[in-house]
């Protein structure tokens, strides 16, 4: 019945609140009332007759129909739809499924280096099989090696989505040689990479959840800056973007914006149509990735963005693309835990968590004390976190500064105050970074 049925009748089917399903119960009701109404009110409906059996059967299958109705209704609306129902709203927008990237250990042996020293490969370390077709991994966490130990076991990832970053076990594999050259210090040293078990996973899809928020945020029109900026955080390396033109095409990052003198000189001469103007797109980059082809092997995400943005901008309209600021976040606090527990291991949990919470922050996010001080909190063991101050070290040198983002300098807050960033900064936490200082006391 539809929702405009009658007052004081019920509304199955679709209605403004949605699609109602008429229970089991209901249908044995008003197959019971036709029965009467077409044999007589003294047909037997009891529960041994034959009339009730044959209504109760069919009265499951008209059930299962109806579950079929609101099933075929919300199959119709991303927010609701599932599996395959999904997949066909998806090839209407033109966005398909992704597979997943594969997945899983790698063990790192280090020789040839001094018994006293260590050596730290950062997150994003890149590793490849040794025969060609290489096959590229990118490890998720950073490893501190040094000689004389048991090999050290790490988790990697695939540099590209689906089957080919799958990898047997017992490869042959080695440290990229052009991305290792350029950000590590290895000298005489050796790192050797085995594989016991396979590297899997690449054949899966990923799962609705993922797949509707992709949908869910493709916008319906072919040039603003939200549409561009979906096709950006879809690249392969790019962890978090955004899109600067807020004078409507005025290029404000020249380095004569801001000179002119306005009572002396005209800004610039009326815009012709089809002349150039400029917009500025800001891209930060998961740990290892390469920005310039010149950085490593793997595919860089400068290049990756510009054929992007080459084909879904206008006419006469140029990116500038640049790096993002990346900012090391660092904290410093005293841990009151209860005896018994480990130190070491409250300390390795707690800078796991804020690590991974500050991975998920995006560009312009600052880091929030409350978010710090609930996290160590939640650890088991923890009693008290006293005198938490966040800590900031800009880096040297900046490609850009177009929000305020400041370089060369570090910073302590106080105990309570957030660490804000500029629109175009972004997190970073690094477990061993010499920005941490964590003391532990006993209750």
């Amino acid at each position: 019945m539809s929702d405009l049925a009658p007052k004081g009748f019920d509304q199955y089917g679709v209605t403004a609140e949605g699609f109602v399903v008429k229970g089991l119960d209901r249908i044995v009701a008003d197959q019971q009332a036709r029965a009467r109404a077409m044999f007589g009110s003294d047909v037997d409906l009891g529960s041994g007759s034959a009339l009730r059996k044959v209504l109760d059967a069919a009265a499951v299958h008209t059930h299962e129909l109806w579950r079929g109705l609101e099933n075929q209704y919300y199959a119709n609306f991303a927010t609701t739809a599932q599996g395959a129902a999904l997949d066909l709203l998806g090839t209407d927008l033109g966005i398909d499924r992704q597979f997943l990237r594969a997945s899983g250990q790698v063990e790192l042996t280090l020789a040839g280096a001094e018994l006293d020293r260590r050596f730290v490969l950062p997150q994003g370390t890149v590793v490849e099989t040794a025969a060609t077709p290489h096959t590229s991994l990118r490890t998720t966490a950073t490893a501190t090696l040094s000689a004389g130990r048991l090999p050290l076991a790490v988790g990697v990832q695939a540099v590209h989505r689906g089957q080919d970053g799958d990898v047997p076990a017992n490869q042959e594999l080695r440290l990229e040689p052009h991305w290792a050259r350029l950000h590590l210090n290895l000298g005489p040293a050796t790192v050797t990479v085995a594989n016991p078990a396979p590297i899997t996973g690449g054949e899966l899809l990923e799962g609705d959840d993922v797949y509707r928020a992709r949908l869910l945020g493709v916008p319906r029109t072919l040039w603003t800056k939200d549409a561009l900026l979906v096709r950006i955080l879809e690249l392969p390396g790019v962890r978090d973007a955004a899109i600067f033109d807020p004078l409507g095409g005025v290029d404000a990052s020249r380095s004569r914006f801001n000179t002119y003198l306005f009572g002396r000189h005209p800004f610039s001469a009326q815009r012709q149509t089809g002349s150039p103007y400029y917009f500025d797109v800001v891209v930060a980059v998961e740990a290892g990735w390469p920005w310039h082809p010149t950085d490593g092997d793997i595919p860089a995400v400068h290049d990756a963005v510009l054929d992007t943005v080459e084909q879904w901008r206008p006419v006469s309209v140029f990116p500038n693309i640049t790096s993002a600021n990346q900012v090391d976040v660092g904290i410093r606090a005293t841990l009151v835990v209860q005896p018994g527990h480990d130190p070491d291991a409250i300390k390795g949990e707690i800078l796991t968590a804020v690590h991974t919470g500050v991975e998920r922050l995006r560009l312009g996010r600052g880091v929030l004390h409350s978010d710090i001080v609930l996290t160590a909190r939640s650890t088991a063991g923890v009693v008290d976190v006293q005198n938490l101050r966040l800590r900031r070290c800009a880096p040297m040198f900046g490609d850009i500064s177009l929000s305020g983002a400041v370089f060369g300098n570090a910073q302590e807050f106080s105990v309570g105050e957030n660490l804000p960033l500029a629109p175009d900064e972004i997190a970073r936490f690094a477990i061993d970074s010499p920005l941490i200082d964590i003391q532990v006391s006993s209750q």
